[in-house]
């Protein structure tokens, strides 16, 4: 994937997204997961890929007891908790091969999206490893202090509070950080951004599409 341009990564996790939100057959959303979970085998293995999986895959199993909580019967569970965990992996893995760079070049250059909004779109997307990466730091320094989540599900997600409020907390320290560096910059200035970065599609990009695209017409029509 780290081959394919920016906006090629785009297109595919959007395809992805909208494949799994306008079906509700088990078989083809959990198809779509495999695909996605093959796709993270293949990429460089690192602790904050499968460290997010595995956040991805609990709050899945979450939403699966909530729907059936509230009355929703097992196939809809299963595949409200699937079509969540599509989206956010087709997000993850699209953060974890793009950098924000390219992806502002891409939506400014190939899209025409004016540049303040796509660097708001990036901005966004690049908290998400940042959020990830202080998660695991904040859990580290408060095991140093003695704190361990209990075993009961249930009372855990109360017990995760400990490590959402320093979140929080550095958040939003990290973006008034963000705001006054972008205000030293000359954000705001009217003159016309120059990006170095190459965002033409080459053949492999448009061959990766079709193939996607092929891919799911086979699974709707088949299945």
């Amino acid at each position: 994937m780290y081959k394919l341009t920016a906006l090629t990564k785009l297109i595919l996790a959007i395809m992805i997204s909208i494949a799994s939100l306008i079906t509700n057959d088990l078989y083809i959303l959990s198809i779509l997961a495999l695909i996605e979970v093959f796709t993270c085998f293949y990429l460089p293995k690192t602790k904050l890929l499968w460290s997010a999986l595995g956040i991805l895959i609990f709050f899945s199993f979450i939403l699966f007891l909530i729907q059936l909580v509230c009355g929703t019967d097992l196939n809809t569970s299963i595949a409200s908790a699937l079509k969540m965990f599509i989206m956010a992996v087709s997000l993850l893995l699209l953060l974890q091969t793009t950098s924000a760079r390219e992806l502002t070049a891409s939506l400014v250059k190939q899209l025409h999206l004016p540049y303040q909004y796509a660097f708001m779109i990036t901005a966004i997307l690049r908290f998400v490893p940042d959020i990830l990466e202080e998660s695991s730091a904040v859990r580290d320094a408060q095991s140093c202090r003695g704190f361990k989540p209990s075993s009961n599900p249930f009372r855990r997600i109360f017990d995760y509070m400990m490590v959402i409020k320093p979140m929080v907390f550095r958040s939003i320290s990290r973006s008034e950080n963000m705001a006054l560096s972008l205000q030293m910059r000359g954000f705001s200035s009217p003159k016309p951004r120059v990006f170095i970065i190459d965002t033409k599609l080459r053949a492999i990009d448009y061959i990766s599409m079709i193939l996607f695209l092929l891919i799911l017409s086979l699974l709707f029509y088949f299945i």
